[in-house]
């Protein structure tokens, strides 16, 4: 690999999660990573695309890039019947018979979807969601309604729930709000097992010990 082939490319759902993943890949210091070259992109045929179409779609990109994240939901894949780690190994496995092989690709699979990110104990998601009172304050509310069962640690149906309070504070829905929860969330407090997964790719990846690139596949 030449020196000019950039770091990672990263395959997502949909727009909401483009722009949570290049909000988080903007953050190295909070993911422990040195900052990388990266691009981000949509498959148009969203969560079953990434799960069933990945390694077609990123077939000509080995030579121009040293990792790959594919990042989908579990609910709409296509193979909601089946474990999320199963999911991964699918995807995975068809990568590295299409040139990602040798850890070089990684599957990344959120359950049921994205909105889990959302509610990771920050005070910031509840500013960014509109609601004035706290973050205290805004699970108490949706507890209140049985949208969060008291003692867990998120939302029974996170996107229910969101949706609940964006209808609450009559703010919009957006791919922009998706990006301003990752530019300004405190991760420390996710307990998604997907966000974990990202999390520590990325740092086996391109963490303190490899601050300076390989320009081996």
């Amino acid at each position: 690999m030449s020196a000019s082939v950039k770091d990672l490319y990263v395959l997502v759902a949909d727009q909401d999660m483009a722009e949570t993943l290049k909000a988080v890949l903007d953050r190295p210091k909070s993911l422990g990573i040195r900052p990388i070259q990266h691009d981000v992109a949509r498959h148009v045929r969203r969560d079953a695309g990434c799960y069933g179409d990945a390694s077609r779609r990123l077939r000509p990109y080995p030579d121009r890039y040293r990792k790959a994240i594919v990042v989908f939901d579990k609910h709409g894949c296509g193979r909601e019947d089946a474990p999320r780690e199963q999911i991964q190994r699918d995807v995975e496995r068809e990568l590295a018979g299409n040139g990602w092989d040798g850890d070089r690709a990684k599957a990344v699979v959120i359950e049921p979807e994205l909105e889990a990110w959302v509610w990771t104990g920050s005070p910031h998601a509840a500013s960014v969601l509109g609601w004035q009172r706290g973050y205290d304050d805004l699970k108490g509310w949706l507890v209140a309604r049985r949208l969060w069962l008291e003692g867990n640690a998120k939302p029974t149906d996170p996107k229910a729930a969101m949706k609940a309070v964006l209808r609450e504070t009559r703010k919009a829905h957006s791919a922009a709000l998706f990006g301003e929860l990752a530019k300004r969330t405190t991760w420390r407090g996710c307990q998604c097992p997907a966000f974990a997964e990202l999390k520590s790719t990325l740092k086996r990846w391109f963490g303190d010990a490899q601050s300076a690139p390989s320009h081996a596949p």
